[in-house]
């Protein structure tokens, strides 16, 4: 019996010696980014049983040892520290970034990532970060696509955009003379990305008021039951009034008509709002402008002037308007247009949401790509490789991937990382433990061959 205790005494040394390897590990990634502390967990061995077996008396078993059961990572949130660098990302909360090398996946928390010099995003190790590329038709990243690296070229161009919509937000004097005028330009672009200048004069008419009982022909001919102040408008196409051109007002003239509070009324030949219930119309619709000929090859054009503001429930209130005629002065507070010519990518960020944003020098910003996170069924079963990566196993199961803040999945921190989770006073306290524990089974040792040595010398 003396004999086993050799190897119950032994095995105590070799599970001790082994958290005190990983006690060791943990201290020395302290300041490793993204680390996770793991923690040994040991389990008796018991095989042995010396009599009771037979259902006389209680059985007697005597222990054999322990042995190491586990080493299990402990993924505690570690805390977000800044750095300042905009490749930098951290996870707060559930999952893990998706890298790839030679088309092999492996995940980690660490998110110290950069770019190549072609161009590729990469972890510290020089695998490249996987996220998803494609957008919507309003702009946003698809994630619904494949996985693939992330890439981009600085300096690459954005394709333009032609103009579909201005705006003008104006005031023309209430007190204009018969004939007087005010013109306002916006920058406008066709198909190529090629601006152009988009000018609307107004011009005041004395001949188009309407007093109170008059035919008004934006009420069917009904008689006018307010005063109206009446204006033209017309629009020109860098200078020239002749390269806006089709039919109705697409040929960029008409009337507008202001009542007596100094709103728009009328434009062309549709009201407002009813005159008897003062509810929007949602009749009255904005003018279209046509272009044929931009005058650089580009496709022709068809621009709405956004003149009238509508509420997003028709019932609920009157249409208002971008036009206005109050007081003595005429100003343009704000210029509205939805194109934009072709710009080069002169910078990146990334949004809280692991969105990386292109910054163009044109003054556009873009979605570009978004990180993807992955999360697994049991993240205990991972294996665990060098510098903080791991690769899934049959334990884990695989990955599921998606964006971030989806399916429980954490959200992206930008600009920063993750420190490590290691707790140096729960290490500490652990060293002495374990380093007790090693000491007791070494005493195990030697006490039993001094017993062993007192057996031998019984027969002098």
């Amino acid at each position: 019996m003396l004999l086993g205790s050799f190897y119950t005494g032994l095995s105590g040394l070799q599970s001790n010696a082994v958290a005190l390897n990983v006690i060791g590990n943990n201290l020395a990634n302290i300041n490793t980014s993204g680390f996770k502390r793991s923690q040994t967990n040991f389990a008796q061995i018991m095989s042995d049983t010396v009599s009771g077996i037979n259902g006389v008396g209680n059985p007697i078993q005597v222990g054999l040892g322990v042995r190491t059961s586990e080493v299990v990572a402990k993924f505690e949130q570690g805390s977000i520290q800044t750095t300042g660098i905009k490749t930098h990302l951290a996870i707060q909360g559930e999952g893990f970034f998706t890298t790839a090398t030679n088309g092999i996946a492996s995940y980690t928390r660490s998110g110290n990532f950069g770019f190549d010099d072609e161009g590729f995003m990469v972890a510290a190790n020089g695998s490249r970060v996987q996220g998803f590329l494609g957008t919507r038709s309003d702009g946003t990243v698809d994630t619904s696509g494949d996985l693939t690296d992330i890439r981009l070229d600085l300096g690459e161009a954005s394709p333009p955009r032609e103009t579909g919509v201005v705006r003008f937000i104006s005031n023309l004097s209430a007190e204009a003379l018969n004939g007087e005028t005010y013109s306002t330009s916006v920058e406008v672009f066709d198909s190529k990305g090629v601006p152009h200048q988009m000018t609307i004069t107004f011009t005041r008419d004395t001949t188009l008021d309407l007093a109170v009982g008059d035919a008004d022909p934006a009420n069917g001919g009904a008689a006018s039951t307010i005063d109206q102040v009446g204006w033209t408008y017309d629009f020109s196409w860098n200078g020239d009034a002749t390269l806006v051109d089709g039919g109705g007002n697409g040929d960029g003239t008409g009337v507008i008509r202001f009542g007596e509070d100094g709103k728009l009324y009328s434009i062309d030949t549709g009201l407002l709002n009813d005159p008897v219930t003062g509810l929007a119309l949602s009749t009255t619709s904005d003018p279209i402008l046509q272009v044929p000929d931009p005058g650089t090859g580009a496709e022709s054009l068809s621009i709405t002037w956004d003149a009238i503001d509508t509420p997003a429930d028709p019932t609920s209130g009157p249409n208002d308007s971008f036009i206005t005629s109050f007081g003595s002065t005429f100003n343009t507070g704000t210029l509205f247009q939805d194109g934009f010519g072709s710009g080069i990518l002169q910078d990146i960020d990334f949004s809280q949401d692991g969105v990386m944003i292109g910054f163009y020098d044109n003054g556009l910003t873009l979605e570009l790509a978004k990180i993807a996170i992955a999360t697994f069924n049991n993240r205990l079963g991972l294996k665990q490789v060098d510098g903080g990566f791991y690769l899934p196993t049959a334990a884990s199961g695989p990955a599921s991937i998606d964006g971030e803040g989806t399916g429980g999945r954490g959200s992206i921190i930008a600009s920063s990382l993750e420190s490590s989770n290691v707790d140096i006073a729960e290490e500490f306290t652990s060293l002495i433990v374990h380093q007790r524990g090693y000491q007791s089974n070494s005493r195990t040792i030697t006490t039993t061959d001094q017993l062993l040595q007192e057996a031998l010398n019984l027969k002098r």
